[in-house]
C-alpha cells in the first residue's frame, strides 16, 4: 500500500512540476524586455521593477476609447482611424495569428504566437483573459492602456508596468502623458518622461522571438543606431516627433518640415489649455491598406503615401550618350532620405520595396522593363526586392515567424544609408531616339500571393504605391 501511496505522491509531484513548469513557459517576464538601457540614458521611468504579467490587472479597470472621447474628441478621431485602433480587429493580423496559433509546435514556437497577444491586445494579454473576442472594444492600442503605462523595464517585447484607475467604478486614477500641468478631471495627470522618447514606441515596435530571441521587428533598434538618435536631447529626432506630428498636408518625416501642432488636447470649453504644440495620434506608418485600417479610415491612406512619398530619393548615373548598337550601362542609386528606421521597417518578411526601371524610345515604345507587376500580383523574378528573408531550422525560407530561426538575408536600407543597382541594355539599331530611362520605386505590404491564401475568399488586392520615380533622358 505505502508503495502505491508513494508512487501517486511522486505522480502528482511531478504532474504539480509539470504544470508550474508549463504555466512558467509563459510567463512573459521571460522573454520581456529584449534589452534594457544604462541608468544614466534611460528615461526616469524605466525602471528595475517587475512587469504586469496576466492576472495582474482586470480588463475591467481600462476604460474604453469610447468613454475617453468624450473629453478628448479630436484626439479620439484621430486614434480611431489608426493601425491602433486596428491591431487586433485587422483581419490579415487575425488570418496569420490563428495560423500560428494551429501550426506552432512546441514551447519556442507557442511561446512566440502567445507574445503577439501582448502588443496586439495588451489590456486582455495583462487580464490573462482566455476569451478575446476579435470585436472587443478594448482589444488594440487603446488610449487608457498607453496612458496606464506608468512605466516599463526597459526597451523590447512588450515590457510594460500598469497602473490603470478602476473604470468599473469611474475611478479614473492616474494618466502618463507629456504634460505636467493638465487639469484635473475624471482622472488625475502626471507627467511622463517615458511617453515623450523613442523607448515608449520601443516598447511594441522592437519585436524578438520570445522563444530563441532571435530578432524580428527592430524598429527601435534601427532608430536607436542611426543618425537621428545624436545622444544630444536638443537634436534627436523621436518616433513621435515624425509619427505623432503628421497631419493632413505636413508628412513630418526625416526630409520634410516637422511643424509644431497648436491647440487643445480637451476642449477649451471642457477647461482644456492651449498648447503651442498637441501630439496627432494617427500614427501614420505605411499602411494603405482597408483590411489594415478601420473602416472609419477617412485620411489615414493618402497620409500613408505621403509619407511614402517622401521617404526615399533616386538617383541616375552613368554613361548615358552612347551610340546605337552600343551598351547603355547604369546604376539607379536609392537612398533612404525621410525615414528614421530602415526601408522598409516593421514586418519586414512581408513587407515589399523594390525598384522598377523602365526604357522607351521617343515614340513611347516599352524596350526594356525590370520589375513590373504581373496580373497575379506576383513581382518580376528578376527584380531585387528590399526585404528580410528568414530562415528555419532545416535551413529553409519561412515567412511563418514563429517557425524562424535565423536571418538568411537582410538587404534594407538604412536611415540616411545608400543603395545601388546596376542595368546594362544593349540598343537595337533601329531604336528611334532619345530614349528615356525611368526608376520608381515601389512599395506593398505583403507579397498578393500571401494576402490571398491568408485571407481565402475574403482577399483583396493590395495597392502597389509609387513612392518616388525619376526619369533621364539617353543621347545617341
Amino acid at each position: 500500500m505505502n508503495f502505491y501511496v508513494k508512487t501517486i505522491s511522486c505522480l502528482a509531484i511531478y504532474l504539480f512540476m509539470f504544470l508550474l513548469n508549463v504555466s512558467l513557459a509563459s510567463d512573459p517576464s521571460e522573454w520581456s524586455p529584449t534589452w534594457r538601457l544604462p541608468p544614466n540614458k534611460r528615461p526616469e521611468n524605466i525602471v528595475d521593477e517587475a512587469i504586469t504579467v496576466p492576472g495582474d490587472i482586470k480588463k475591467s479597470q481600462f476604460f474604453s476609447p469610447n468613454t475617453c472621447g468624450a473629453c478628448h474628441p479630436e484626439i479620439f478621431k484621430m486614434w480611431s482611424g489608426s493601425t491602433h485602433a486596428n491591431a487586433w480587429k485587422n483581419p490579415l493580423f487575425q488570418a496569420l495569428y490563428n495560423l500560428g496559433k494551429k501550426t506552432a509546435q512546441g514551447e519556442s514556437q507557442k511561446r512566440s504566437i502567445e507574445s503577439c497577444v501582448r502588443c496586439h491586445f495588451p489590456v486582455g494579454h495583462s487580464s490573462g483573459d482566455k476569451e478575446l473576442p476579435v470585436e472587443d472594444e478594448k482589444g488594440g492600442v487603446i488610449c487608457d492602456f498607453c496612458h496606464s503605462v506608468r512605466a516599463t523595464t526597459g526597451v523590447g517585447n512588450a515590457p510594460y508596468i500598469l497602473n490603470p484607475g478602476n473604470a468599473a467604478v469611474m475611478e479614473g486614477g492616474t494618466k502618463y502623458g507629456p504634460f505636467a500641468d493638465s487639469p484635473e478631471t475624471i482622472h488625475k495627470n502626471q507627467y511622463s518622461e517615458l511617453h515623450t522618447r523613442s523607448e515608449f514606441c520601443g516598447g511594441c515596435h522592437d519585436v524578438s522571438h520570445a522563444g530563441n530571441d532571435l530578432p524580428i521587428e527592430q524598429t527601435y533598434t534601427e532608430w536607436r543606431q542611426g543618425p537621428y538618435n545624436t545622444g544630444d536631447p536638443k537634436t534627436s529626432v523621436h518616433c513621435q516627433d515624425c509619427h505623432m506630428r503628421q497631419r493632413p498636408d505636413f508628412p513630418c518625416t526625416g526630409s520634410t518640415e516637422r511643424p509644431d501642432n497648436p491647440g487643445f488636447a480637451t476642449p477649451e470649453m471642457m477647461g482644456g489649455i492651449k498648447r503651442p504644440h498637441i501630439w496627432t495620434h494617427y500614427f501614420v506608418g505605411g499602411s494603405v491598406v482597408p483590411i489594415s485600417l478601420p473602416p472609419n479610415s477617412e485620411l489615414q491612406p493618402q497620409m500613408a503615401i505621403d509619407r511614402l512619398k517622401n521617404a526615399a530619393t533616386l538617383e541616375i548615373n552613368g554613361d548615358l550618350n552612347v551610340e546605337k548598337d552600343g551598351l547603355l550601362q547604369f546604376k539607379v542609386g536609392i537612398e533612404n532620405s525621410g525615414a528614421g528606421h530602415y526601408l522598409p521597417t516593421g514586418l519586414t518578411e512581408l513587407r515589399q520595396m523594390w525598384l522598377e526601371v523602365l526604357i522607351t524610345d521617343s515614340e513611347g515604345k516599352l524596350l526594356f522593363n525590370r520589375g513590373g507587376v504581373d496580373e497575379s500580383g506576383a513581382i518580376d523574378p528578376q527584380a531585387t526586392v528590399y526585404h528580410t528573408v528568414f530562415g528555419n531550422e532545416k535551413g529553409e525560407k519561412t515567412l511563418h515567424v514563429w517557425e524562424a530561426t535565423h536571418i538568411i538575408s537582410d538587404n534594407r536600407i538604412p536611415p540616411k544609408g545608400k543603395k545601388e543597382e546596376y542595368f546594362a541594355f544593349v540598343i537595337p539599331q533601329d531604336t528611334k531616339t532619345p530614349l528615356k530611362i525611368k526608376a520608381v520605386l515601389n512599395y506593398r505590404s505583403a507579397p498578393q500571393n500571401v494576402v490571398d491564401s491568408l485571407m481565402g475568399e475574403k482577399s483583396i488586392k493590395l495597392p502597389v504605391i509609387n513612392m518616388t520615380e525619376l526619369t533621364k533622358e539617353v543621347g545617341l
